[in-house]
């Protein structure tokens, strides 16, 4: 598979993980790298869609569409030719994750390096039939000795890890609404998913 051509989705059956921040700056690192990018929002709550709005109010807008998408409707989408198309997911057990999952070239479980949400990964993963996953550690703190325990976790159990990680920041709990120059990790891990070897699933 082109890596330049997929479909990618943020799943996690736990809230507050930073799914929607996730999907909405893997879109922005994407975009400036030059690849065409369509994001989904799947969440009911439509975060990733307030946010486009909030951008657009301060005369600020994403470089890139932002459309709701409902279970029905992301089962049918066109499967991607051109571009990465960047699902955000809500949390829980909704229909809306099985449809992303079951389309999805690429399902990404940004976790935080706590007990409580790596406990809630394992549910997640079983849910994802074979399809090529890879954990992403977030909010995470390289030197502190959970970070590198959580790692440590995923990848004894044959689970794949991003090498790059979501630093724990200030800035960019604050990042809603806008469109940040600074990308923070986030240039790196486009990098790291183009680099995805052919022969992973």
């Amino acid at each position: 598979m082109n890596r330049s051509e997929m479909r990618i989705s943020f799943v996690h059956t736990k809230g507050g993980v930073g799914k929607t921040t996730c999907t909405i700056m893997l879109a922005i690192a994407a975009h400036r790298r030059g690849i065409k990018v369509e994001v989904f929002d799947a969440d009911p709550q439509a975060s990733t869609t307030r946010w486009a709005q909030v951008a657009i109010s301060n005369d600020d807008p994403l470089e890139f569409p932002v459309t709701p998408i409902t279970a029905t409707k992301l089962r049918r989408l066109p499967t991607v030719d051109d571009g990465w198309q960047i699902i955000d997911t809500p949390p829980g057990n909704a229909k809306e994750i099985q449809a992303a999952i079951d389309t999805s070239d690429l399902v990404i479980v940004p976790t935080q390096p706590s007990a409580l949400d790596i406990d809630r990964v394992w549910p997640t993963l079983e849910t994802l039939n074979h399809r090529m996953v890879g954990v992403l550690i977030v909010r995470g703190q390289k030197r502190r000795r959970l970070f590198n325990e959580t790692r440590e976790i995923f990848e004894s159990q044959g689970v794949a890890t991003f090498y790059n990680y979501v630093p724990d920041r200030e800035e960019i709990k604050a990042l809603f609404g806008t469109n940040p120059q600074n990308l923070f990790t986030f240039d790196d891990i486009a990098q790291e998913i183009l680099e995805i070897p052919e022969e992973a699933q």
